[in-house]
């Protein structure tokens, strides 16, 4: 006997079956998006615990990041509000441009300049976290004062104490960061404190746009000023990150350790004592082709910095007549383009770093150039739809902040521990430079060309600092220091003690001829460090001072 399976279902007519499909066909593509946006909130999440463990690990560096993002947050309430100024001050357009475009900010950088050389030099003399806290407390202050003003010169007065402040703060928080990290981790460490920095870009930006709206353009001033103050206390009385009592003893002759006292031979002292005069001056460092090539594209790419942070809230809402509220959304997405561009940047430049020197100055080059394209086509388009403008600021702000934070990591492993502060501080007046220079130049085309047209011309400023970035490609494998011995020895000393690297203990070597009891080592709590026979540096981990092993390839 045969049996025959007949499907009848689908040969019965009027059959269930093919509505059945055609619901079940309604409900597959739901339950795909149902598990693509499962999928997609555990990559949100894997996300969000990657980033939170990177500032969780580069915690330290927080009260820095919160002072330079206070100071930051006080730049754009001035230009967002300027034409509600210029009205209370009785400016016209012509002189709203000059006086509160120009002006303020050749005042504003000036001093900048001025105080980023003084404090850079002091640095390299006394505790940085203490000129870290006076820098912040005269910049709150003259925040707040800001909203007090009557006339054109007393906010003059008061931006030029901010102006200082801010020249002041970046020497001093980036040489305490070269002491607290070593070459390879510099890139990302700055790219943390610029990430929590450049959002004092949006909130000021948000501050100035909404409640400078809504409560004149005095109340940003007001509550940025007292912000800025509770910052200054939680520097005063929180700040846990002290400078190594060695790596200030090393910046003057007058305050090193002498040899005699750490080695057990006159040989060795004066062993120690030719390799600390063979160390590079100040002037030795500022003259290095990488330094130059870093200073100069500071110079050239401030400029379109400066026309961005200074007109183009106003620009876009008058010429372009979107509105303040608009205009401050649109520089809200800039501000979101940085953010992201920044921890981009600061991965990316670690992960070429360690692959090959020369790749982070071709990064810095690329971008640069990349970045000017959407910012010149934003001053090119004139009214559009505003997506547009949301669009060419926030991949303008992505690109175009990539090259920062790799710069000033290029800058600190070139330059020796004992001269940062003063090579900050000229890379401080330099970046001053450009940005002073360049709303006082584009203004003085403004009666000429007309808005557009020079802020335009001032967009152009990023070609030859992509070159500089560029170059920097063919100077950096001569002038990196991270490979040297001394800058290597202090890197380590930056290390927490988790990660400090142990060697295993195979006895004394020719060049490690120490004493257990040496008096005043450069020491921390976790070891000590004193010089060796042939003049460089080894470390001793803690309870290993009697057979210390040396850093160099001796063993």
């Amino acid at each position: 006997m045969t049996i025959e399976l007949t499907p009848k279902r689908d040969q019965q007519v009027g059959s269930t079956d093919r509505p059945v499909r055609e619901s079940w066909w309604r409900l597959r593509p739901a339950e795909r998006c149902g598990r693509s946006c499962t999928q997609l909130k555990r990559w949100l999440l894997r996300v969000l615990g990657i980033v939170a463990a990177e500032f969780w690990q580069h915690r330290q560096v927080f009260p820095l990041a919160l002072a330079q993002m206070m100071l930051v947050a006080d730049q754009p309430l001035l230009p967002t509000n300027m034409s509600a100024v210029a009205k209370e001050f009785g400016f016209d357009a012509a002189e709203r441009d000059e006086k509160l475009g120009g002006v303020v900010s050749v005042v504003f950088f000036t001093f900048g300049a001025i105080f980023s050389l003084l404090v850079g030099r002091l640095a390299d003399r006394m505790s940085r976290t203490t000129l870290v806290c006076l820098c912040m407390m005269l910049g709150s202050s003259g925040t707040f004062a800001n909203s007090q003003v009557q006339g054109f010169l007393a906010l003059l007065c008061c931006r030029g104490a901010v102006g200082a402040a801010t020249g002041g703060l970046i020497p001093a928080s980036f040489a305490l960061i070269g002491d607290m990290y070593s070459a390879e981790e510099r890139p990302h460490a700055i790219g943390m404190v610029s990430i929590i920095s450049g959002l004092g870009l949006s909130v000021g930006q948000a501050l100035a746009g909404f409640v400078g709206t809504a409560f004149g353009w005095r109340a940003p001033f007001a509550l940025v000023g007292v912000l800025g103050w509770a910052v200054s206390a939680l520097l005063t009385f929180t700040f846990g990150i002290r400078p190594f009592s060695g790596l200030r003893q090393s910046a003057t002759p007058s305050e090193s350790p002498q040899p005699s006292a750490l080695l057990a031979s006159t040989s060795d002292s004066s062993a120690a004592a030719s390799a600390a005069s063979a160390r590079p001056s100040s002037r030795a460092d500022l003259l290095k082709p990488t330094v130059l090539c870093i200073c100069l594209q500071g110079i050239t790419g401030c400029v379109p910095w400066a026309v961005i942070g200074t007109f183009m809230a106003d620009y876009l809402a008058t010429n372009v007549h979107m509105g303040v509220p608009s205009a401050t959304a649109v520089l809200f997405s800039f501000g979101v383009g940085c953010t992201t561009g920044t921890i981009t940047g600061g991965k990316l430049g670690q992960f070429l770093y360690k692959k090959d020197k020369r790749l982070q100055g071709w990064l810095m080059g690329v971008t640069v150039w990349g970045g000017m394209l959407p910012m010149f086509c934003l001053f090119a388009l004139g009214e559009a739809h505003p997506i547009i403008f949301h669009l060419l600021a926030l991949s303008g702000g992505f690109l175009s902040s990539i090259p920062p934070v790799n710069a000033k990591a290029v800058l600190l492993n070139v330059v020796a521990t004992h001269s940062r502060g003063t090579v900050f501080g000229v890379y401080t007046i330099m970046d001053d430079l450009g940005k002073g220079l360049g709303p006082a130049l584009v203004s003085s085309f403004v009666r000429g060309m007309g808005r557009q047209d020079s802020f335009l011309l001032g967009m152009t400023f990023w070609l030859p600092c992509g070159l500089f970035c560029a170059l920097t490609a063919c100077t950096v494998p001569h002038d990196d220091l991270s490979d040297k011995p001394e800058e290597a020895t202090r890197s380590l000393l930056a290390l927490p003690a988790s990660k400090t690297p142990k060697r295993p203990n195979k006895g004394l070597c020719d060049c490690s001829l120490m004493r257990a009891e040496a008096p005043d080592p450069l020491a921390r709590k976790d070891g000590r460090i004193w010089p060796c026979q042939r003049g460089e540096t080894a470390f001793s981990a803690k309870g290993q001072s009697q057979e210390s092993t040396c850093l160099h390839a001796c063993m």
